[in-house]
């Protein structure tokens, strides 16, 4: 189970253990949306961050980007948000929060 704790910055990080960090990073849309939003900070709306991963992935047509959206959405966003990486808030279409990830032995 996640674990939270702040820090003296002010941030919050994310402690995972080792069975969250491998589902949170087994799917490789899952790391390409962190490495978007660890660029760009928050807020970050879905259809910014879908551009931003399509590009990534090399599916920059509309189609395309508008079938990631629709993955995130219902798929990759909520699972990091199940798992306490970010806040998504799926009426707004936005990801509110991204919290830094620790790594905790298991």
């Amino acid at each position: 189970m996640s674990q939270t704790t702040s820090r003296n910055d002010g941030r919050t990080v994310i402690d995972l253990g080792a069975d969250e960090r491998y589902e949170l990073l087994a799917a490789e849309r899952r790391r390409t949306a962190l490495e978007v939003l660890a660029e760009r900070g928050t807020p970050v709306e879905l259809d910014d961050l879908a551009t931003a991963v399509a590009a990534r992935e090399g599916g920059e047509t509309p189609a395309a980007t508008d079938r990631l959206a629709v993955s995130l959405h219902h798929v990759h966003l909520p699972r990091m948000a199940d798992l306490g990486v970010l806040d998504y808030d799926p009426g707004d279409n936005r990801v509110v929060t991204v919290r830094a990830l620790g790594v905790r032995s298991d």
